[in-house]
């Protein structure tokens, strides 16, 4: 996958990943347990790895593969 990472923000039910490539993903909140319990002051506080394929969410310890993420969805969810 050749996009990567650019932000990443939320909505009450959903995560939205902005891309390097110019796509906006969304997510349903409710996949990410750790997240969807998280206030928004934790939410907003992420790293972008430097390769941009990595989300990461030091203070609640919430990893994510940016790749996997991607391929989890069907292509009709992306906007």
């Amino acid at each position: 996958m050749d996009s990567g990472a650019v932000s990443v923000h939320f909505d009450s039910g959903h995560l939205f990943l902005d891309l390097s490539d110019g796509q906006a993903v969304e997510f349903p909140l409710g996949w990410f347990p750790v997240l969807l319990t998280a206030t928004a002051a934790e939410r907003g506080c992420f790293a972008i790895s430097l390769d941009r394929q990595q989300l990461y969410w030091p203070e609640l310890d919430e990893e994510m593969d940016v790749t996997a993420l991607l391929q989890s969805l069907p292509d009709r969810t992306r906007h």
